[in-house]
């Protein structure tokens, strides 16, 4: 079982700042509550509770209310402001590589059913390389990514011709791949070090989950709460 996760939460969430203005990202609120919340909540469904997050210097409040709100949670706070996504995810992967043989990663803004975050957790379990996938498209530059019929990612973003499925914010990674990471300045972007790694003929395990959303955007927030919803009258079905 994957007992740990990292949390990328240094984004300056541009997108968000005319509606959302001098709060970050991962304390922007959706359906009453912080956005991490949501991420924690997935977490904690796959038996994780040991999680590093890292934020930037405009989140020094998110320690506090993520104690306050996750009392049984073993967190480690990482505190910097990063040039990209790929040092972002290059700092919390090698942090979680010192003592961890598998791990997950999530980036802030991804909301997904709990019960399908622990899907992924436990077919991730045995993998170096897993990507979780979905069919519901609504980014706008979404990567793209085809997969064997043995299902591991066989190419990504301009490589993918079926196209059928997108990659949505929740990584593993095992020790063996985090501790050969490139440079923080390797890749301009995360998706670039992924495309990288499905070219270089790496298996990265590609999983499908049901919808989730990339709230990136105030118009994603209503697809995010139409989520949530959807998702607590399953559970009380």
């Amino acid at each position: 079982m994957i007992r740990a996760a990292g949390i990328i939460g240094a984004g300056l969430g541009s997108r968000l700042a005319n509606s959302h203005p001098g709060i970050p990202k991962p304390l922007v609120e959706l359906g009453g509550r912080p956005l991490v919340c949501w991420v924690l909540d997935g977490l904690r469904e796959a038996g994780i509770n040991s999680v590093t997050l890292l934020h930037n210097s405009s989140g020094d409040a998110i320690p506090g209310v993520l104690r306050a709100a996750f009392p049984d949670f073993d967190f480690r706070f990482l505190r910097a402001d990063t040039a990209s996504s790929w040092e972002s995810f290059r700092l919390v992967a090698s942090s979680l590589a010192e003592t961890e043989e598998r791990f997950l990663m999530s980036t802030v803004d991804v909301v997904a059913p709990p019960g399908e975050v622990r899907r992924f957790a436990q077919r991730a379990a045995e993998a170096d390389a897993a990507l979780a996938l979905t069919r519901f498209v609504e980014d706008e530059k979404p990567l793209w990514a085809d997969c064997d019929q043995d299902g591991f990612v066989d190419a990504l973003g301009e490589d993918a011709t079926v196209r059928e499925t997108v990659t949505c914010g929740l990584y593993a990674l095992s020790r063996a791949v985090a501790g050969n990471l490139k440079s923080p300045d390797a890749y301009a972007r995360l998706r670039n070090f992924w495309t990288e790694l499905v070219r270089s003929r790496t298996p990265v395990l590609g999983i499908v989950l049901s919808d989730t959303v990339d709230l990136d955007r105030p118009e994603d927030f209503k697809a995010a709460r139409a989520l949530i919803a959807e998702t607590a009258k399953r559970n009380h079905a």
